[in-house]
């Protein structure tokens, strides 16, 4: 499963693509003092598995958690455990509904492998109470934010029916800024209309990459690069380069990618 990660360790600009970085920044502030929560992490993700490959498509997530945290949930494998991720990972499992809050908390019920993480985020103060607020956009595109607070366990109930209005309405605004406009159908017959080269010289492209740095990367001729980028705008009947690279990423054929983890 290959996760392109935008991170905003602590609400501090951090790692992301060359546009919409300060936008994105400044929604999540935002919504920090709306809910006064510690952090926020969104994940966006298509559940349709691709035909004959068992696998689930790539996986979108925007997170303020800090450094030292994503660093050892990658080295300690933690995404093989996070609730969170249930939906994703595996990819029958039905998609958490829009609108819908889970306490991930409990599940620790789960295994005492899942109750050794919260407990290890407790520890590492990325808080006491983990809330899984279920997104979707028009054409189906899913999207799970998780809100981290500090409650004490005898106020969580409470506490969640007081925010349950305010945090659907944060997590619907998130997934729409970021991913509101993903077709996953339309994004998987247009997709069959490109080479994976051709791909390939739009995601490098998107990442503000020139002809011959994206010649130099794929270890292919600059004037190769130009052909494909343009096979690739006439495909998609777009005007220009700069379109071109526009409607693939808001179509989501491409990403724009920030860290890649590959898992």
């Amino acid at each position: 499963m290959h996760f392109d990660l935008a991170h905003f360790p602590d609400f501090q600009e951090g790692f992301f693509g060359i546009s919409a970085k300060r936008d994105v920044l400044e929604m999540l502030i935002d919504i920090r003092e709306q809910l006064d929560c510690l952090h926020i992490t969104h994940i966006g993700y298509s559940n349709q598995t691709a035909p004959n490959k068992g696998s689930t498509p790539d996986v979108s997530v925007t997170t303020t958690l800090p450094f030292s945290w994503a660093m050892r949930y990658s080295a300690k494998g933690y995404y093989k455990l996070d609730p969170l991720l249930d939906a994703v990972v595996m990819p029958r499992r039905p998609a958490q509904a829009a609108g819908s809050i889970r306490n991930l908390a409990d599940e620790v019920a789960l295994s005492s492998e899942v109750e050794k993480y919260f407990w290890d985020r407790e520890m590492r103060n990325t808080g006491s109470l983990f809330l899984a607020v279920g997104a979707s956009n028009p054409h189906g595109f899913k999207g799970i934010t998780e809100f981290t607070f500090n409650v004490g366990k005898s106020e969580q109930a409470g506490f969640i029916e007081r925010m349950r209005q305010r945090l659907v309405a944060c997590s619907s605004r998130l997934h729409t800024a970021l991913h509101g406009n993903r077709n996953p159908v339309l994004a998987a017959v247009v997709a069959k209309l490109l080479t994976k080269r051709e791909l390939d010289c739009l995601y490098w492209a998107a990442n503000g990459k020139t002809d011959g740095e994206i010649g130099e990367i794929l270890d292919i001729a600059r004037w190769t690069v130009v052909t494909y980028l343009q096979n690739a705008k006439n495909k998609l009947g777009c005007a220009n380069r700069t379109s071109t690279v526009a409607t693939a990423l808001a179509l989501g054929v491409i990403e724009m990618p920030v860290i890649a983890n590959r898992f």
